[in-house]
């Protein structure tokens, strides 16, 4: 008799941390699908993916650029003439 009320017990602590382990879960998948956030192919900072600029090389790679290094590398090109595409 006592081992199937330990065994109800230990049934019904199993469901109720899965209960709150899920809530748990959910909450945190739905701050992180209110920000998106991404590193900067540069300096490896992460910023919100609508802060910074995107650039796809070949098929699939897809670098992300910040404002300031994109700001870095232009003051890197002294002298030179820069094309507007």
């Amino acid at each position: 008799m006592t081992i199937t009320v330990l065994a109800v017990a230990f049934l019904l602590l199993i469901l109720i941390t899965a209960f709150f382990g899920q809530r748990l879960l959910s909450r945190k998948t739905e701050s992180v699908k209110n920000s998106v956030l991404e590193q900067c192919a540069i300096c490896r900072n992460s910023f919100d993916k609508a802060e910074l600029v995107e650039r796809q090389i070949g098929d699939i790679k897809i670098l992300y650029f910040c404002s300031n290094c994109i700001k870095s590398l232009y003051k890197d090109i002294p002298g030179k003439k820069l094309v507007h595409l």
